[in-house]
Parts: C-alpha cells; structure tokens; sequence
C-alpha cells in the first residue's frame, strides 16, 4: 500500500491558501484604487542604412565572367572603403551561379547537292530527309555568374556618393535602401520611462478630481513590446543618373504600462 504524505499535503494546501488570500487582496486593492494606461512616444532619427547591389556577367566561360565580376566587385569595395566605411560593414561572399540554356544554333532540313558528271549530264545528290534535324554540340553552354555586395552606412551623406559611384562602374541591379534605428533598446527604455511618468500623472489628476490621495503603487505591467519595422526607400535603377541628397525623417518609438495606484 501507498503511504501518503501529509507533511507535503499540508504545506500545499497552505501555500494555495496563500495565493488564494493574496490574489483577493491584489484584486481588492485593483477594485478600491486607480488603474490607468500611460503612453509614451520618442522620435528617433533614422541612423543605420543599408544597400545591397548585384554585379552580373553573362558568358560561355567561367573563368572570363568571374574574371570581370571580380573587378568590378574590387571596385565597389574600393569606393566604400575610401568614404570611410569600416571593412565590417562590408558583405561581398554571396555568389551565385546559372546555367542558362540556349537554342541551337543550326537547324539542317535537307541538303541538295549537284554535281557535274563525266558525260557532261548533271547530276543531282539529296541527304537527309525533310524532317528538321539539329547538329549535334552546336550549343554551347551559357552562364550567368553575379555577385551580391551589401554595405552600411552610419551616414546619409556617405550612400549619396557611394551611390553615384557606383553607378558609373555598371553594377546590374541596385535594390532598395533599408533604413532603420541602432540600438533601439536604449530608445524603448527612454518611451518606458515617460509612459511610466504618464500614467502616474493621469493616476494623480483622477486622484485630485475625485477629491482623493494617491496612494503607492501597487501594480505595474508593461504592455508594449519593442518591436521596430524598417523602412524602405524607393528603388533605384542602375541605369539613372541624378545629383539628389537623400532625405530622412524619423522614427516613432512607442512604449505602454499598466499601472494601479492605491487611495489614501
């Protein structure tokens, strides 16, 4: 038979009697105090940018089209790094390789060929038949071999020339630019902080107008969560040509709580 263990039930059945009394407490306590939402926003303005690009080179030879990517490639490198950005903000290892099918390049549908014969009467010799027939080993193989570069910019101005650069090597395609925040937490923590001071200034003002004390503070939950969506410039073609200085605007970073205040 099974021994029960009392020690153990007593001890839960007093801790649930605990929870039970201090969950009624808190919800008395929320029912006879002040609860209220604060909100707070910080505008931050757009710091990290960043922009990738693509070198691409079509050709029956490997050799020759990596050749070319590889120098334009040092080139957009080398513009980067002479505006000053760091060796680190530079990503240039993703290549990628296609096979591009080609149509023959000779198609056979009958071959008539005459002849003078000895007795002076022509002759006349047809091969094949009229059925199209494609040589064997016309085709070549066709590549496609590109290369993608992305690099960051703590700096506006920076992309500007890095993109006028580059335009003038002849990359393929320019993608769109990617601007966002760094370090956004210490910007969450700053809208925590205000939402916070918000909702205690509400807490009082309702205090004051129902004629009461505020008392401490007894519950707090944050509500909110930093999360933070990129934005995106418009695309940019590699064959435009443009003076334009780019324009950044900033960033909404909004942080809620829940707080309850008790009545003195």
């Amino acid at each position: 038979m099974f021994k029960i263990n009392t020690s153990l039930i007593r001890h839960a059945l007093a801790l649930s009697t605990c929870l039970i009394l201090s969950n009624t407490a808190f919800a008395n306590t929320q029912e006879s105090g002040i609860e209220v939402t604060g909100q707070a926003t910080v505008l931050v303005e757009l710091n990290q940018f960043v922009l990738s690009i693509s070198i691409a080179e079509k050709g029956h030879f490997t050799d020759k089209i990596r050749a070319i990517v590889d120098n334009k490639s040092n080139q957009v490198i080398d513009v980067a790094t002479n505006i000053g950005v760091k060796p680190r903000d530079i990503n240039s290892a993703r290549v990628y390789l296609r096979i591009i099918k080609e149509d023959p390049k000779m198609n056979i549908q009958g071959v008539s060929i005459n002849q003078a014969l000895s007795n002076t009467q022509k002759g006349k010799v047809h091969l094949g038949t009229n059925s199209t027939k494609t040589v064997d080993n016309v085709a070549q193989q066709f590549f496609e071999l590109s290369r993608n570069i992305t690099v960051k910019f703590s700096d506006i101005d920076d992309y500007d020339r890095f993109l006028n650069a580059v335009i003038k090597i002849g990359v393929t395609h320019i993608s769109p630019l990617t601007m966002t925040v760094d370090d956004t937490d210490k910007y969450y923590e700053q809208a925590l902080s205000l939402a916070i001071n918000n909702a205690k200034a509400k807490a009082l003002q309702i205090a004051n107008q129902a004629g009461q004390s505020l008392g401490k503070l007894v519950y707090l939950k944050e509500v909110s969560s930093n999360h933070y969506s990129a934005r995106f410039s418009a695309s940019r073609m590699v064959n435009s040509s443009f003076e334009h200085s780019s324009q950044i605007g900033t960033k909404e970073i909004n942080a809620s709580v829940l707080v309850n205040y008790s009545i003195e």
